[in-house]
């Protein structure tokens, strides 16, 4: 009996598959003729006259396919096998010669042809001359205009001519656009679904005016505006544009409130601080008109601190903000020892989209020891600060600049013990190398202009070291000296850092890195302090943490390395 089976298989050939055998064709455009051909979805059942009748469209199908890809020469040999159980169709397709774009020829008319945006469209033409003719990318430049002009507010802007004019004996084709951009709308009324806030802060988010020509950035800048602010936990703007006559765009917006009250806590470790407990508190909206109320306190074997601040929007919630706080920090690094308490408010503006802009007035009074100086100061400090930050939104980001700058000072005849004025910068800057690598450079600079740094409290000084500053040796540990050797700290502060970083693993990077630098009495009055070292990144759900190797090439570091363990973004 088993012998008898085996023969049955040699003897009966196997039966044939349902579908379409193509040769000549490869890729993109045998995916595409696929997707045209009918027959191709067919099974073994179909009827024979489905079967029958869709083989008969195979020529017409397949040439539409490929004249999508511009092959308006083809020609297909098909051949079909059948038996009493299933069918099989074998088309063999020379596409011949491409048809190639002879000519571009776009024209643009209506109240916005003149606008730089449709121009440079007009003007940038993806289609290059010479090009085998594709009709998808015809088809994609032409939504660029018509989702560019809708865009800007010309609703109404349509191709008053759209084709491409073929020859295939000439191998060419030629494409005519004409645009008309009809008119351009403007901004109508506003109104407001919402109780969340005050109806006179809701309408203060508004930074357009009706009449004023209609453009959807400026209505993305407001959705990211509103959500920004904390208070809302949805943000939806429906824009209703309305014709003739008046071709306006009315838009009512709903706000959906956050919750008032959200709290947190967590631990984490840093070498700088060792381990660390924080909590914190926010009121997003104490009230009606925007005020917020902000909580937050931290301890760690070196530092400890608690603060709270008040918060309410001006006149352009959007930009302007004024804030009041007050605080305690307490920090005992190995070559300081200070309890600084502080009162303050700032005027906080945004400038543009990459600079933010800080006023400020404190009012500090600070019990500190420095090596051997020890003392009680008040001081009074106005100040001006400017920060920016344009940022790769990943957790291992591969380009992004921050930066920021500070200058303060005090007067002994406004409120103050002694006087000096200062200046202080830090700056980062993350730059690709190559897919898997970046190159991470990061510089801190201050001076302050005080001829003797002993009557400055610690939290005023200049030092160096530590985790953020250079590596391998210890936080603040770096800086001029007393006559016992004692670190003091110094009025000026330079400090470099250089750090390569390849990614070795999704979510795993090593870096190698060199940091330079020292505090200074006076500029380069004592050596910069360099340390080398490598380490390992992992960007773990709740951010990459960094443990770097380093070793100091200062003959008279305490350590021969260091071990750094930081957490946190990277700018």
């Amino acid at each position: 009996m088993a012998r008898f089976a085996v023969l049955l298989l040699v003897v009966i050939p196997a039966a044939l598959p349902a579908g379409v055998i193509i040769t000549g064709v490869d890729g993109e455009l045998l995916d595409n003729i696929r997707i045209h051909l009918q027959i191709d979805n067919e099974a073994c059942d179909s009827p024979n006259w489905r079967i029958r009748r869709f083989y008969q469209q195979v020529e017409q199908e397949l040439h539409h396919a490929v004249e999508a890809y511009g092959y308006y020469s083809a020609t297909v040999v098909k051949s079909m096998q059948t038996d009493e159980n299933c069918w099989t169709v074998m088309l063999d397709v020379d596409l011949g010669q491409p048809v190639l774009v002879r000519s571009v020829a776009i024209r643009l008319d209506g109240p916005g042809a003149s606008g730089p945006e449709l121009e440079a469209l007009r003007m940038n033409v993806p289609i290059v001359i010479g090009s085998v003719l594709n009709h998808a990318d015809y088809e994609q430049y032409k939504r660029r205009f018509s989702d560019t002009a809708s865009q800007l507010g010309f609703f109404d802007a349509k191709f008053s001519v759209s084709r491409i004019d073929v020859y295939p004996q000439e191998q060419a084709a030629d494409i005519v656009l004409d645009f008309n951009t009809g008119p351009r709308y403007q901004f109508g009324s506003v109104s407001f679904d919402q109780s969340v806030i005050s109806a006179d802060l809701a309408e203060r988010f508004i930074d357009f005016i009706p009449g004023q020509n209609y453009d959807v950035s400026i209505i993305r800048d407001l959705h990211k505006a509103f959500l920004e602010t904390g208070y809302f936990s949805g943000v939806d703007i429906r824009t209703t544009p309305n014709g003739a006559p008046d071709f306006v765009v009315d838009i009512v917006i709903n706000l959906t409130a956050a919750k008032h009250r959200s709290y947190n806590a967590g631990v984490g470790f840093g070498t700088d601080s060792g381990p660390k407990l924080r909590t914190g508190y926010i009121n997003r909206r104490r009230n009606t008109r925007g005020h917020q109320f902000e909580f937050n306190a931290s301890y760690s074997p070196v530092i400890a601190e608690i603060g709270a601040g008040y918060k309410l929007p001006l006149d352009n919630p959007r930009k302007k903000w004024l804030n009041f706080d007050v605080g305690y920090k307490r920090e005992n690094p190995e070559t300081s020892d200070s309890q600084l308490y502080k009162v303050g408010a700032k005027r906080l503006r945004r400038l543009s989209e990459l600079w933010a802009r800080t006023l400020f007035l404190d009012y500090s009074f600070e019990d500190y020891v420095v090596g051997t100086d020890a003392g009680r100061t008040s001081l009074l400090t106005p100040g001006v600060s400017w920060k920016r930050s344009v940022i790769d939104i990943d957790a291992r980001p591969r380009q992004g600049v921050s930066a920021n700058m500070r200058f303060t000072g005090a007067a002994d005849v406004l409120l103050s013990d002694t006087s000096f004025l200062q200046f202080h910068a830090f700056g980062k800057i993350i730059r690709p190398l190559w897919e898997s690598a970046r190159v991470i450079g990061r510089l801190e600079l201050g001076a302050t202009l005080k001829d003797d740094v002993s009557d400055l409290p610690a939290s005023v000084r200049f030092f160096a070291g530590g985790d953020v500053s250079v590596r391998g040796y210890d936080y603040k540990s770096l800086g001029p000296t007393d006559e016992l050797g004692v670190v003091t700290g110094g009025n000026q502060l330079l400090v470099g850092s250089l750090e390569l970083d390849q990614l070795v693993r999704p979510g795993w990077s090593v870096a190698l890195f060199v940091d330079a630098g020292n505090a200074f009495d006076r500029f380069l009055d004592n050596s910069f302090a360099i340390g080398i070292g490598t380490g390992i990144r992992w960007y773990s759900p709740l951010g990459p943490i960094r443990f770097d190797v380093a070793v100091p090439l200062q003959d008279s570091a305490p350590d021969s390395f260091r071990i750094h363990i930081t957490l946190g973004p990277d700018l």
